[in-house]
């Protein structure tokens, strides 16, 4: 099942080309010939993916539990018996104790990177279906950084078994004599430049992995709920993303330290303390390269981040006539950067962030949150590193000055740093960056590495055109040793190739190549021929007139002189010594034979190696001429303003024309914003005039609203104000019958007091004084009754007195008299009731005073 997990269960997925290794897991995807066509056959490849996947997840960790089996000690001296340890040395003790951690931790390593490539990696692509380009933000590099580290415990491991072989003992004690050889194989050549690459690459990326992992946690639920079941099994043990990249990031820093801890505990004449030593070394260059692969992809992220935020429209011109934009910034390198005070003529300080890039030096401002270059005395705030003086200010010790040299009016500027030692830093930083800076100054159209490309690849042309010289001018050196041994024979051409070397060393100089001399010559030699041929024809025609007679002569062809030799004409006069030339004359033919001089042909040898030479002189002056015109189109287009008047004269024309081509265009670009500046005041105006006419439409609207809850408010005030005088009278009115009404009552109450007084009397008069004590005891106490009762008495005892009366009186009496008497019982009973009323409220207010009094009375005895 270890061997192979999937034969094990008798599923067979390899691909149509099987594999070599047994043990090397069969991959379902890379079967780019299999067809699933039917439902069945669907679920049927679902079914064998999700196997195996399991038994890769299956396989990959129980391959780091056999890791873990061998390594389960935690330490080597606990692994061995205490009988073999006695008999070791202290120092070998714990030189094994320091190689086991390292195969140890080495181990636990390899567990994390499992955890983030199964787990994590192939989990996200599976479940969340997460694209393989964002699993690559969160783990960059990680197959590579798995096969580094695999292989290095493998080859770890593999010499821990060969020390328990030689030991004889796989269970008991084994000492690792050599391990040196393995770090040093891990840390250099190409293990090393992977290291250093891949390690790099996942350095730099940990921040921007963490961020993106955090804004993938925030925004997606999915990989929300992938984590957090993932985090809850035993096999992660709690290890999330942000836990496993720090500590990848930071095993590259744990090497030095327990390779240090082996060369302690391992002594100078010892085989491994040489290797140990250079694999310290060695780690440490690796970690130094990955640090400054950390630093430029920061320094790069940082210039991105000020490019993003920097005004597009802000633009700079050089001292030079320049311009310097914002797409300038990422044509350069970051050196530093970093808060200084720039101090104006009034000696005012202005903050501003500093850039120190390859080749300048740039000042911006911070201004509505975005970057701007910042203005300082209608000076250039970009500076060229080119011809930079950088001192220290007397009696400023955080101060320095930056003097450009090299121009018509040079500037100086003083710059403040926030310390001394901020100061010296910067001054340091300024200076190297001055010596790796090359001569030409300008701003380049491309990148450093495009440029460094282009310089290559025209290095490379050049290279190829010498090359296709020298072959042209062997070519032509071949073709005259051949000409003159045809004509010379053997040994006299191997003197010819003696003379023909020196024309052509001439012609193959690296110095720039001189055709006068040999035009010189090539003229001399043409006209000796010329005498030779003219003075052997002469005495040619003069023997065929002796011999002949007059008649036509056949002058040689122009294929047949110096001017028109071609390769037949020259391979047919090579052939031939000897030349007929048939003179008709009249109907015979006369055949004049005669032979060549030697000088002649000595000429015209002499005049086809010197045109040969000529021709190389040519080819070699085409090649250096297109290599200049090369150089200058390039310096051209540069721009470059340091360029010496008495080389390149052109060049400074030129120049000037770029330059009033640039002040064109910084005026033209100067008239454009000021038009934009117009045209946007002119509609932040509009907008205003827009915004106030708004404001003055809703016044107006709200004032008539105001006016017409005013108007209604005064109508409902006066018509409150006639209902308050209506009011008012009908009170009045009120008023006038309450009083009337008391009046009225004041005289009915006098006159019932005036009847019960009759009364009284009556009662009394009627009454003698001995009858009203016997027979009615409560006669007396009838006075004291209230008037309430009394009231309530009246009509009853009123029908008796009636009646007693009624029986002496005459009993034709009316009954207006009865109904008068009703009347006025009536009314008195009322005005009896009345009576009694106040009598009450009389009676209550003397109880009040007298209770006053009473206890007025007490508290004087009292005292």
């Amino acid at each position: 099942l270890m061997r192979c997990p999937l034969k094990a269960c008798g599923i067979s997925l390899s691909p149509p080309t099987p594999s070599t290794e047994p043990t090397k897991l069969q991959n379902p995807w890379n079967r780019s010939l299999m067809k699933v066509n039917t439902h069945s056959q669907k679920v049927n490849f679902l079914k064998k993916v999700y196997i195996y996947f399991f038994f890769t997840f299956f396989f990959f960790f129980n391959q780091s539990k056999r890791y873990a089996k061998e390594l389960e000690a935690d330490s080597w001296s606990l692994g061995v018996e205490q009988q073999y340890l006695q008999q070791l040395d202290k120092e070998l003790v714990k030189r094994q104790d320091v190689i086991y951690e390292l195969m140890q931790t080495e181990m636990h390593h390899i567990r994390t990177l499992r955890i983030m490539s199964e787990v994590y990696s192939k989990g996200l692509q599976k479940e969340v279906q997460m694209e393989p380009q964002t699993v690559e933000k969160l783990f960059p590099a990680l197959d590579e950084l798995l096969d580094l580290h695999t292989q290095h415990l493998l080859r770890l491991l593999e010499r821990k078994r060969e020390s328990q072989l030689e030991a004889g003992t796989l269970d008991g004690g084994f000492i690792i004599s050599r391990i040196g050889d393995i770090l040093v194989s891990q840390f250099s050549g190409s293990n090393g430049e992977s290291m250093k690459r891949v390690y790099g690459r996942f350095c730099s990326r940990h921040n921007e992995a963490v961020n993106f992992y955090k804004d993938l946690l925030t925004k997606d639920k999915r990989f929300k709920a992938f984590i957090k079941k993932k985090m809850s099994s035993s096999i992660v043990r709690r290890l999330g993303i942000p836990e496993c990249i720090l500590l990848v990031t930071q095993r590259i820093t744990k090497y030095p330290v327990l390779i240090q801890r082996m060369l302690q505990h391992t002594k100078e004449n010892q085989e491994d303390y040489d290797d140990l030593t250079e694999a310290v070394r060695l780690v440490k260059e690796v970690i130094a390269a990955v640090d400054s692969k950390v630093n430029e992809h920061e320094k790069r992220r940082r210039l991105k981040e000020f490019h993003s935020r920097m005004d597009s429209k802000s633009i700079m011109m050089m001292k030079s006539g320049q311009i310097f934009a914002r797409e300038d910034l990422l044509r350069r390198r970051l050196i530093h950067d970093g808060a200084l005070q720039l101090k104006n003529m009034q000696g005012r300080l202005k903050e501003v962030h500093a850039l120190l890039l390859s080749d300048v030096f740039v000042f911006l401002q911070e201004k509505d949150q975005k970057y701007v270059f910042a203005m300082l005395d209608q000076r250039s705030t970009v500076i060229s590193l080119q011809k930079l003086i950088v001192r220290e200010v007397a009696n400023e010790e955080r101060g320095l000055f930056l003097i450009t040299a090299g121009i018509e009016k040079p500037e100086m500027m003083e710059v403040l740093a926030n310390s001394k030692d901020e100061r010296n830093t910067w001054m340091q930083l300024i200076q190297e960056a001055m010596q790796e800076k090359d001569e030409d100054e300008g701003i380049p159209s491309e990148t450093e590495d495009d440029k460094r490309q282009l310089e290559t690849k025209a290095k490379e042309m050049r290279d190829l055109l010498r090359q296709k010289d020298t072959e042209i001018m062997s070519l032509l050196e071949e073709k005259v040793r051949l000409f003159r041994g045809m004509w010379e024979g053997l040994n006299a051409g191997e003197a010819a190739c003696r003379q023909v070397e020196p024309f052509f060393r001439s012609a193959c100089s690296l110095e720039p190549p001189r055709g006068a001399s040999i035009m010189k010559d090539a003229l001399q030699e043409v006209e000796t021929l010329q005498a030779l041929v003219n003075g052997s024809l002469g005495g040619a025609m003069a023997s065929v007139q002796e011999g002949a007679g007059a008649g036509p002569v056949c002058l040689p062809r122009r294929a047949e002189t110096f001017g028109g030799f071609d390769s037949h004409q020259m391979h047919s006069s090579k052939s031939k010594s000897v030349k007929d030339c048939a003179i008709q004359s009249g109907g015979q033919a006369v055949t004049v034979k005669h032979t060549e001089p030697p000088p002649v042909l000595h000429s015209v040898s002499n005049l086809h190696l010197l045109l040969s030479t000529l021709q190389a002189v040519v080819v070699q002056q085409d090649s250096f001429i297109e290599d200049q015109r090369q150089a200058l189109s390039e310096r051209s287009s540069s721009c470059t303003s340091l360029s010496r008047p008495s080389s390149r004269p052109s060049s400074l024309i030129e120049q000037e024309k770029q330059r009033s081509l640039e002040k064109h265009r910084q005026e033209l670009a100067s008239l454009q914003r000021q038009q934009a500046a117009h045209a946007e005041e002119k509609r932040r105006r509009e907008k205003d005039w827009e915004i106030r006419e708004q404001h003055l439409t809703e016044r107006e609207a709200l004032v008539h609203v105001q006016e017409e809850e005013i108007l209604k408010q005064h109508r409902e005030l006066e018509e409150e104000k006639q209902e308050l005088q209506n009011k008012k009278e009908e009170y009045q009115k009120d008023l006038e019958r309450l009083r009337d009404a008391q009046r009225k009552l004041e005289r009915d109450r006098e006159a019932v007091q005036r009847q019960l007084d009759k009364m009284e009397e009556v009662r009394v008069s009627e009454r003698t004084p001995s009858s009203t004590s016997d027979e009615f005891p409560g006669s007396s106490h009838s006075l004291e009754l209230d008037p309430l009762e009394l009231s309530s008495s009246l009509p009853r005892q009123q029908p008796q007195r009636t009646k007693a009366k009624g029986k002496g009186l005459n009993p034709f009496t009316s009954s207006s008299t009865n109904l008068k008497g009703s009347e006025a019982n009536n009314q008195i009973s009322k005005s009896l009731l009345q009576l009694a009323k106040n009598k009450s409220k009389d009676g209550k207010e003397k109880k009040k005073k007298k209770g006053k009094g009473g206890s007025a009375q007490s508290a004087g005895r009292e005292r």
